[in-house]
């Protein structure tokens, strides 16, 4: 995984451009997951990018096989990975994936309760972003924000 990794798969000739192409979305997930940053943005494509490998969604089967790659075969991989420590999260990180899964549920209601209560619980969840710290955390905790 990683950049170095991406260049070598996708300067190969011998693949069609269609797979480069695809090829190159599954990597831009893949080094996404692997960001150390724990600004709001950072982590919120961090924790999506982990959750659409680890969920395996139609489109990332697709997008495996359109890049010439087993989808299994990616996410035992990425798994592996997680499991190794390569890729891990702080806690800031994850107060930031449970502020914005608050957020779009906040963002769809409808009715003045649910907007009253969801904008509360957001402002909690911000207070919890602030003083959430840098150190990493186990990856047992990350399925529980899927």
């Amino acid at each position: 995984m990683g950049t170095e990794f991406a260049t070598i798969t996708l300067n190969n000739d011998k693949i069609l451009p269609e797979q480069k192409l695809w090829r190159g979305v599954l990597f831009n997930a893949l080094e996404d997951s692997m960001l150390g940053a724990s600004d709001r943005k950072s982590s919120i494509y961090k924790t999506q990018a982990h959750n659409w490998i680890v969920n395996k969604t139609d489109d990332f089967e697709k997008i495996c096989f359109w890049g010439g790659y087993d989808p299994d075969n990616v996410k035992e991989k990425y798994c592996a990975a997680v499991k190794n420590g390569d890729i891990n999260f702080n806690k800031k990180q994850i107060a930031w994936a449970k502020y914005y899964k608050q957020y779009l549920i906040y963002k769809k209601s409808t009715d003045l309760e649910s907007k009253k209560y969801h904008r509360k619980r957001l402002e909690w969840l911000r207070s919890e972003v602030k003083s959430a710290t840098t150190a990493l955390i186990s990856m047992i905790i990350i399925s529980a924000i899927a």
